[in-house]
C-alpha cells in the first residue's frame, strides 16, 4: 500500500475511534445513583385498648447506579436521602395513631434511623394481622458531573405496610362498683370485673390501689384479692374490700384503680393495664343553712337568727352551734364566733339559733361571709363534726341622711357667667344640720364663682334649693357637660359626714353676641355728611350699664363724631345711638364698612371691652341734573323769590 494510501486510511481509523472514546469519557465522569429506603418493626405485638410505643426503623441500602466508584464523597451524595418524612395514612385497622409525622434530617447509606409512634389499640379489636400504610417522602442527589459541580436532585414518595398483630389476651372492665363506705368510718367496697378479652385467665390476683389518703384500702395504699380457677371471657367475678374515709375525707369521687395479674394459656404470667373505678364516700352527718335573717346595721348591734337543718343520716345529740365571723368588720361582742347550745336533734329536723352580731362603723354595706358548724355525737357516743356551712350577712346602711337632686336647670352660655340651680332632698332618716353642696367638678373652661353653697339644715323628706354662679370660658367647646355635687353635713352626733356625690348634667350654649346692632338710615350721599343712627339692642340676661359706643372708618369714609353713650340697658331693650359720618367726594357709590366697639360694665362691676361689629353704609349719588344746568335746588329758589316780588308789587306798588 502507498504512503498515501496508508495516511487516508489512518486517519479514517482515527475517525472512527475518537467519537467512541469521547462518548465513554462523558458516559464515565457523571455519577448517578439513589439511596434504597427500607422498614423494619423490630416488636410489632399490641393488646386490645392499650395505648403503647412502636418503633420504626428506616434503613437506607443506596446504590450507585452509573459513573465512577473511585471517589466516595460523590457516591455518598448520590445515596444519602435527605429531609426524610414518615407519617402513618389512615387505613381500617383498629388502631388509632396519635404521633405526628417524624422526620430524619439526613440518611446516609448503610444507616438508619428509628422512629417512635405512640398508637392505641381499639379495646374491642379482634386478634390477627393488620396492615398500616407507613408513607415515606424524601429528596436525594440523582447525578452529579465531577467537572462541572452540576447536580440532579429529585423528590420521591414510597408507601410500606407495617404488620401490627393484636395478640389474643384477657381483657377487664368494671361492670359495677357498690360502696357503704362513709367519712370517718370502714365500709366495704365490691368491685365486679368482667373479663372481655379473648382468652382465659388463670389463678388471677385482683389489686386494688387508692392514690389520695384520705381513702385508704386495708389501712395502706392498696389490696389484694385472689381469684380461684379459670376467668372465661364473657365471665365477671367480684372482689370485695374494707376501705377507710379519713374524717377530714371530702363529699368526693376518690379514684381507685384495679389491676389484674394472671397466669394465660402459656402458663406466662402477665399483667392487665389498670382500671380506673371511683368511690364516694357517704359524708357521716350532713347539715345544711335553711335560712339566714338578721337586723344588723352598719354601726349597730343586732340580732342574726340562722336556721338549720340535720339532713341525717343519724340523729345527733348534745348538738352544738357555733356562728363564726370570716371578718373584723362583723363580731359577736369582742370575739369572732360565739356558740348556742340545741342538745337532741332528729334527722330532717329544723333548728333556729339567734346570736347578737354587731357590724363596726367601718363595716360597708355588702356582703360578709359567716360560718356555722355543728359539734355533735352519734349514737355511739363517737365525736363529730359537721362541714364549715356559709352563708353571708349584709349590713342594712347606717342610719344617715341621704341625698338626692332634682329640677336642675342651668343658664350657661360659652364666654358669659350664668346659673346652676336645682333641689336637694334629704331622703335618709336621719336630719342633716348644717347642709353644703359642694361644687366638685374642676375645669379650666367651666368654673363656679363659689364652690360651696349652703343649704342650711334638712329632715327627711325635706327639700331646698341651691344655685351656683359659673363663668363659662369663651374657649369653652358648646355642649353638654357633666358636674359632680356632693352634699357634707354634720349628723345628730355632731359628726362631719359627706352624703354620696351626684352627677348633673347641663348644657352649655353656644357663644353670642352682648348686643344685637341694626342701622336704620345706612345711605350718605357722595361729598356730604349724614347722621347713621344704630339701633342696639342688649342680648344678654343681665342689665349692661355705662355703655359706650366708638366708630371707625376707613376712607373714603370718616366719621366725624364718633362717640355715642348710654347710662344702661336691660336685657332685651334697644336704644338708638346716633353717629356723624361723611363720604368724599371722590367716593364711590357701593357699600363700604364702619366697625363699632363698645365698653360695658356687667353687673357685678366688671368692665368688658366687646369685639368689633360691622355694619354697612351705602355711598348714594347727590341729588342734581347731572351737570346740564343750575341745580334744581337753586332753580326752585330763584322761582320762590320770583313769586315773593310779583306778590309784594301786587300788595304795595298799586
Amino acid at each position: 500500500m502507498q504512503r498515501s494510501q496508508l495516511l487516508v486510511a489512518a486517519t479514517v481509523a482515527l475517525l472512527l475511534v475518537v467519537p467512541g472514546v469521547a462518548v465513554a469519557t462523558a458516559a464515565d465522569h457523571e455519577v448517578t445513583g439513589r439511596p434504597g429506603i427500607d422498614i423494619s418493626v423490630p416488636e410489632n405485638e399490641v393488646t386490645p385498648g392499650e395505648t403503647t410505643a412502636i418503633s420504626v426503623v428506616v434503613l437506607n441500602d443506596g446504590n450507585v447506579t452509573s459513573g465512577s466508584v473511585s471517589n466516595p464523597q460523590l457516591e455518598q451524595r448520590v445515596t444519602t436521602a435527605r429531609a426524610l418524612k414518615a407519617r402513618f395514612e389512615e387505613s381500617d385497622a383498629p388502631v388509632s395513631v396519635s404521633t405526628n409525622e417524624q422526620a430524619v434530617a439526613t440518611l446516609p447509606d448503610g444507616s438508619s434511623a428509628p422512629l417512635q409512634f405512640r398508637l392505641t389499640v381499639d379495646g374491642d379489636a379482634d386478634p390477627g394481622r393488620y396492615a398500616l400504610p407507613l408513607n415515606v417522602t424524601y429528596n436525594y442527589t440523582a447525578s452529579v458531573d465531577p467537572e462541572t459541580g452540576e447536580t440532579n436532585r429529585t423528590t420521591t414518595d414510597e408507601t410500606f405496610d407495617v404488620t401490627l398483630v393484636v395478640e389474643e389476651t384477657p381483657q377487664f372492665s368494671v361492670t359495677e362498683v357498690d360502696s357503704n363506705a362513709r367519712t370517718g368510718a370502714t365500709g366495704t367496697v365490691a368491685v365486679t370485673l368482667r373479663n372481655t378479652g379473648s382468652e382465659p385467665a388463670r389463678n388471677a390476683t385482683v389489686a386494688l390501689a387508692s392514690g389520695n389518703g384520705d381513702l385508704t384500702v386495708g389501712g395502706a395504699a392498696s389490696s389484694s384479692r385472689f381469684v380461684d380457677g379459670r376467668w372465661d371471657p364473657g365471665e365477671t367475678r367480684t372482689v370485695s374490700y374494707r376501705v377507710r374515709a379519713a374524717p377530714a375525707a371530702g363529699e368526693q369521687r376518690y379514684a381507685l384503680d384495679a389491676t389484674v395479674t394472671y397466669e394465660n394459656s402459656d402458663g406466662v404470667t402477665r399483667q392487665s393495664r389498670p382500671v380506673s373505678l371511683g368511690v364516694t364516700p357517704d359524708p357521716e352527718q350532713t347539715f345544711s343553712v335553711v335560712e339566714t335573717d338578721h337586723a344588723v346595721r352598719v354601726g349597730d348591734e343586732g340580732q342574726v337568727a340562722v336556721t338549720l337543718r340535720n339532713e341525717g343520716p343519724i340523729a345527733a345529740r348534745d348538738a352544738t352551734v357555733t356562728v363564726q365571723s370570716g371578718t373584723s368588720n362583723v363580731v359577736f361582742g369582742e370575739s369572732a364566733s360565739t356558740s348556742r347550745y340545741v342538745g337532741s336533734w332528729a334527722p330532717n329536723e329544723t333548728r333556729t339559733v339567734l346570736v347578737n352580731a354587731t357590724a363596726v362603723p367601718d363595716a360597708e354595706t355588702r356582703n360578709y361571709s359567716l360560718q356555722a358548724t355543728v359539734a355533735y355525737e352519734d349514737g355511739e357516743g363517737d365525736p363529730g363534726q359537721s362541714s364549715t356551712l356559709g352563708f353571708g350577712l349584709r349590713p342594712g346602711p347606717e342610719r344617715s341622711a341621704a341625698f338626692e337632686a332634682s329640677n336642675v336647670s342651668s343658664t350657661l352660655r360659652v364666654g358669659e357667667e350664668g346659673e346652676l340651680t336645682g333641689t336637694i332632698t334629704n331622703t335618709g332618716e336621719e336630719r342633716a344640720t348644717n347642709l353644703v353642696v359642694v361644687f366638685e367638678t374642676r375645669s379650666g373652661n367651666v368654673s363656679p364663682l363659689e364652690r360651696e353653697y349652703s343649704v342650711g339644715s334638712l329632715d327627711p323628706n325635706e327639700s331646698a334649693t341651691f344655685a351656683f354662679d359659673v363663668e363659662v370660658a369663651g374657649s369653652a367647646n358648646p355642649g353638654p357637660r357633666q358636674f359632680t355635687l356632693r352634699p357634707t353635713y354634720r349628723d345628730d352626733d355632731d359628726r362631719q359626714r359627706q352624703g354620696e356625690s351626684f352627677d348633673v348634667r347641663e348644657r352649655v350654649r353656644p357663644q353670642r353676641d352682648v348686643f344685637d346692632v341694626d342701622v336704620a338710615n345706612d345711605t350718605v350721599p357722595r361729598g356730604s355728611t349724614t347722621l347713621l343712627e344704630v339701633s342696639v339692642t342688649n342680648t344678654r340676661d343681665e342689665t349692661l350699664e355705662s355703655v359706650s359706643a366708638a366708630m371707625f372708618a376707613d376712607d373714603p369714609i370718616s366719621v366725624d363724631d364718633g362717640d355715642a353713650f348710654a347710662d344702661s340697658i336691660e336685657p332685651g331693650e334697644t336704644r338708638t345711638l346716633t353717629f356723624e359720618v361723611s363720604a368724599d367726594s371722590g367716593a364711590i357709590t357701593k357699600q363700604y364698612p364702619v366697625e363699632l366697639d363698645f365698653q360695658y360694665d356687667e353687673a357685678d362691676g366688671d368692665t368688658q371691652l366687646s369685639g368689633g361689629y360691622n355694619v354697612g353704609v351705602s355711598v348714594t349719588q347727590p341729588e342734581d341734573d347731572g351737570g346740564n344746568g343750575p341745580p334744581l335746588a337753586l332753580i326752585g329758589g330763584v322761582v320762590v323769590l320770583v313769586l315773593v316780588g310779583v306778590g309784594l308789587y301786587y300788595r304795595y306798588g298799586r
